[in-house]
């Protein structure tokens, strides 16, 4: 697999372990500079390899490989084990008890290890907690989206109303990422509803700023504290908003792409 930015290989060293609870690693890659070599698919499991091939556009087919064969080779780096050897599970979900809970490895291999993955456009964030974490990321839209005001908690769809166009506009994503995350973290999802916590402000706020580079936000009312979840804006590629929950997050490190992503190391080691 190689960057086509630079002509470097992606490959390398272990990363260090994430060490402090509450903090969070964030890789970042752009599938336009990163090249899919034959040996990297053969990392994929039966089902990776499966939902890649039913994919119809070669675009979005290559967005998903980029994205599971980093994975595999980010969390390899964290857990001393082969790309290949990594196996992935769900949890069951909180809320129904259904099989489409939280995605973790499975295996001892796993060490406490958490991770969430997000692909948007041509960006992928992968995120690595020693805890539940959620990451999400979407591109600017090209449209209107107010039409997902309805799917808002009230106060979140009651802020936004009150903005004008365009900043209506990322407002939304901004509250789509941030409840998307949460979402993740809990190990619940989308298909719940995304009404049930506000993640824009508490009922108090009567604005927001527009834009992506907002403050972080640990005490506002209302939003998913009652889970124990605190939400974070992400630093992202230009024209695309992210956010990423973990309880108690602290502390974000970023990874990108352009510099060498993980490899295991010689000898699987403990992390934890």
């Amino acid at each position: 697999m190689e960057a086509t930015s630079g002509g470097r290989t992606l490959g390398g060293a272990s990363r260090p372990p994430v060490a402090a609870e509450r903090a969070a690693e964030v890789w970042w890659f752009d599938v336009r500079e990163v090249t899919i070599a034959a040996e990297d698919l053969a990392d994929l499991d039966v089902r990776e390899t499966a939902r890649a091939t039913a994919f119809v556009f070669p675009a979005d087919r290559h967005r998903y490989q980029v994205a599971h064969v980093m994975l595999r080779r980010v969390l390899a780096g964290h857990v001393g084990a082969e790309p290949g050897s990594l196996a992935f599970a769900r949890e069951p979900c909180p809320t129904c008890g259904g099989p489409a809970g939280r995605p973790v490895l499975a295996g001892p291999p796993a060490d406490g290890l958490s991770f969430s993955l997000a692909h948007s456009g041509d960006a992928v964030a992968i995120a690595v907690a020693g805890q539940p974490v959620g990451v999400d990321v979407e591109r600017d839209p090209a449209g209107c989206v107010c039409s997902l005001a309805t799917a808002m908690h009230p106060s979140d769809a009651a802020l936004v109303a009150a903005l004008p166009e365009p900043a209506r506009h990322a407002a939304v994503i901004r509250w789509w990422v941030r409840a998307e995350a949460v979402l993740k973290c809990a190990g619940t999802g989308i298909g719940h509803g995304m009404d049930a916590f506000p993640v824009l402000g508490g009922p108090a706020r009567t604005e927001i700023s527009p834009g992506s580079g907002l403050a972080w936000e640990p005490r506002a009312a209302g939003w998913a504290s009652a889970a124990g979840r605190v939400f974070a804006p992400l630093s992202a590629p230009k024209g695309y908003q992210a956010a990423i929950a973990l309880p108690g997050l602290r502390l974000i490190r970023y990874r990108w792409g352009s510099a060498r992503a993980p490899a295991p190391p010689p000898h699987p080691h403990t992390r934890r």
